[in-house]
């Protein structure tokens, strides 16, 4: 492997190292992630069922095998930004050793990697151009693979899901818990093949937590997530918000808060004398509208809307603000449990849920409680409140 070029990405603190090698050097040292479509959840393996790509398969082929040269196959290793400093431009070095301890994945260069692997005999000491993109989390891996599919088939929202959940939920779940320990054995975030549901709080299915992520990064709660992202306005903006500093901690601040404030809820058991989706207070946060709503009020309020740039000093003191109201929010649910049942007026709430126009009401919904949560978290004396009915009327 020869080093042709080390450089360091600025935005994203990343680096990238470009290299020439031997097809057979390459296959040692890939071949393992590609038989794992890439070894990075949600990436897009060989394309095998469309008539139009196995026409341009074989053209690559074939161009291959009459010494056509390709881009770059972009690798994905995670470790420290200091990692480029020990390689020098120009020399050579043994991929596998300087590689060795690390976990390799093809963010880029499936369908490539796949006409090497399938010439393999009889090219194996031809000259192909790798790319290493060496950053320390797997964020900025996804974001890499983002900005490379930019521009190119467009990916629909399940499977940019299924991009982000597939690098973000073990993140999400493990930085809870981390920085709530004491949610660990209240909450469980389950996927769609573990056969459960909700029917308590504390309850989330992995794919609602990723929606909720989504309205977190675009500060909108109008999120389809079965439309392809047709509009590239929404792409980047999820992007420039996964590449900021912090967020993924504000997001997880956030998701703490409402778990927690899902939690307080359910505690009011009773019934509605209005018949409505919210039953009782364990109903609330059993709605995707709610769980929107909360986060990107939450989001809007710490970070502003999504055309504003907020210093870190703004947002960290922000996010302190937004933190002790929270705490006064919820030892006020907690006081009002044994004081007053009514607290929560779901009679209320279900009466305002009725009242919205039937076109398009999950939008409508998402909209009524992002303004009251809204207005929860900028109302200074929330000790003052006799109940939640308020909120729900903004």
């Amino acid at each position: 492997m020869k080093i042709i070029t080390i450089d360091k990405d600025v935005r994203s603190g990343c680096v990238s190292i470009l290299t020439n090698m031997l097809l057979k050097e390459y296959k040692e040292l890939a071949h393992d992630s590609f038989k794992l479509n890439g070894n990075f959840e949600g990436q897009r393996g060989v394309i095998t069922k469309s008539a139009v790509a196995t026409r341009i398969r074989k053209r690559m082929q074939d161009d291959f095998c009459l010494g056509a040269i390709f881009p770059q196959v972009v690798l994905g290793i995670q470790s420290d930004s200091d990692f480029g400093k020990k390689l020098k431009e120009g020399e050579e070095y043994d991929s596998k050793e300087i590689f060795a301890d690390c976990i390799i994945s093809i963010i880029d260069g499936m369908q490539r990697s796949n006409i090497y692997f399938k010439n393999f005999e009889g090219n194996e000491n031809r000259k192909i151009r790798v790319e290493f993109w060496v950053a320390e989390n797997s964020e900025k891996l996804l974001y890499r693979m983002l900005v490379l599919n930019t521009g190119q088939t467009p990916w629909n929202t399940r499977r940019q899901i299924e991009v982000i959940y597939g690098n973000l939920s073990r993140n999400i779940e493990r930085e809870l818990y981390n920085n709530y320990p004491e949610l660990k054995e209240k909450i469980d975030i389950y996927g769609i093949d573990d056969g459960k549901y909700r029917t308590q709080a504390g309850k989330y299915h992995k794919s609602s937590v990723i929606e909720l992520y989504l309205g977190f990064n675009i500060r909108n709660v109008k999120i389809n997530v079965t439309d392809e992202l047709a509009e590239e306005y929404q792409r980047f903006d999820m992007m420039e918000s996964i590449d900021k500093k912090n967020s993924f901690d504000i997001f997880i601040c956030i998701l703490g808060m409402m778990c927690k404030l899902d939690l307080a809820f359910s505690k009011y058991c009773k019934k509605s004398e209005v018949q409505g989706q919210f039953s009782e207070g364990k109903d609330i946060f059993g709605s995707s509208t709610a769980n929107v709503g909360f986060v990107v009020a939450s989001a809007e309020y710490i970070m502003g809307k999504i055309s504003v740039e907020r210093t870190e000093e703004v947002i960290v003191g922000k996010k302190e603000k937004y933190q002790k109201q929270m705490d006064l929010i919820l030892a006020e649910l907690e006081k009002n449990v044994s004081m007053n049942e009514d607290y929560l007026s779901l009679d209320v709430l279900n009466t305002r849920c009725m009242g919205l126009p039937k076109t398009r009401i999950g939008d409508e919904m998402r909209l009524l409680f992002k303004d009251a949560f809204m207005a929860m978290l900028k109302y200074d004396d929330i000790e003052e409140i006799s109940s939640l009915e308020d909120f729900w009327r903004e």
